[in-house]
This record gives C-alpha cells, structure tokens and sequence, in this order.
C-alpha cells in the first residue's frame, strides 16, 4: 500500500477484496458500499493479488521507484497497450493516483529524478550472491512479505526484493540463480541448497501462507454470518 491512510481497517480492505474475487459483488456496488471509490476497490485488489494479506496493511512510508520504472510506465499506458490498471499491476504501482501523477508530469515535459534525501534515494547497485538472495527472500517472508524494511536491511532495491520473493514463491531456490548474460545452455548447474536451508526456505513460505489462509477464512466467515443475518 502507499503511504496515504484510510479509515478502513485491514479487514474491512480484505473482506472488500474477497467479495470482489468470489464475482458476486463487482467493484461498484463494493465502491457504494463501504464509502470508496471504484479505483481505491481496484488498488487492494491488486495490492492482495501481488502481496497477500501483507499487501492490504497500511503503510506509513512511501515506496521508492525508479526513474527508470516511472518513465517506462508512463511510456506503456501513452502507447494504448495498457489501461491504468494494467500498468499498475504490471509494475505494482502502490496506487491510481501514484500513475496519473507521474503521467502529469510527464506529459508536461518534466524529467523523472532522484531525490538526495530520505528513503527515496535508489540504492546502489551491488553484486548480490545466490546464497544473499535466498537470505534476503526467507527474512521477508519470515517478516510478512514486508519488502521495503527487508530492502532496506540488506541494502538493495524494493524492486530486488519484490522480483526474488516472487521468483522464489514460482520457482524455488532455482529461481533465484542469477541467469544474466548467460545463455542456458551454458549455465552451470546451480549450487545446491543444503537440506536445513532447503527447509528453513520452505518452513517460512509455508508459515506465511498459514498466517493469510488464517486471515482469509477468519474473514470468509464473518462475511457468511453478515449474509444469513441479512437474509432473516
């Protein structure tokens, strides 16, 4: 989520995503219902389809994007390929809004830059070993996919950090070799994890989908009684 607040709690957000995904209830019906609008509904969908339930909590920090990503971004909607929406979930833009201001700015002839202060400063890029990266992919999910504090820790991008832990969650330890600049037939064989990372890796990924199904049916439940009392 970004850094903008709402009065909506966390499971309020998640029970607005499951209705949504059941197909029952569409986003504007939803949008009426608990006071947002069509765009925001759109936002913790997408944010809990990139993120789980850790994509939903509210967020008191801005995220970082590169000028890069932003200029790409802007070029990918102005070509017709893809809706706001679809440019969001394509770079998992935090927000709407986070694009149509980076449009503004670009269709007025402004640069994208970085800024010398703060978190938004881009992190310097580094050589990252496998053995780094499976550190860094168990330490978020071990502390709820946050990926800006793990970033933030081992020092590398939010965009590092998010692409490793969705590599890893498709793939495995495999997905996290590095194949940069090496055609496949000429890879080496990847470095084997020991059998106690193997499970340490997996026992965290599995720790984190027990904490969202959880959540998930915590809330699934509450929205069947809210149904049966409507129905009396």
């Amino acid at each position: 989520m970004s850094g903008r607040t709402t009065h909506h709690s966390l499971e309020e957000r998640l029970e607005v995503v499951l209705l949504y995904l059941s197909g029952q209830v569409g986003s504007s019906r939803l949008a009426k219902q608990y006071g947002v609008s069509g765009h925001t509904v759109q936002d913790w969908v997408r944010a809990y389809r990139h993120d789980g339930v850790a994509g939903l909590k509210e967020s008191h920090t801005w995220r970082h994007y590169s000028p890069e990503l932003k200029w790409q971004a802007c070029q990918d909607y102005l070509s017709g390929k893809y809706s706001v929406y679809e440019c969001c979930d394509r770079y998992n833009i935090s927000s709407h809004s986070v694009l149509r201001g980076w449009l503004k700015r670009y269709t007025s002839g402004k640069t994208f830059t970085e800024k010398s202060g703060g978190s938004t400063r881009m992190k310097a890029k580094r050589k990252v070993t496998q053995a780094e990266r499976e550190e860094v992919v168990t330490y978020a999910l071990k502390h709820g996919k946050n990926y800006q504090a793990t970033a933030d820790k081992f020092n590398v991008s939010y965009q590092q950090v998010y692409n490793w832990g969705r590599k890893f969650e498709k793939d495995g330890s495999s997905g996290l070799v590095d194949r940069r600049g090496q055609r496949k037939k000429q890879l080496e064989p990847a470095k084997e994890l020991t059998e106690v990372d193997r499970l340490k890796l997996e026992n965290e990924r599995l720790k984190q989908e027990k904490l969202m199904l959880e959540a998930e049916n915590f809330i699934l439940k509450k929205v069947g009684a809210l149904r049966e009392r409507s129905k009396r």
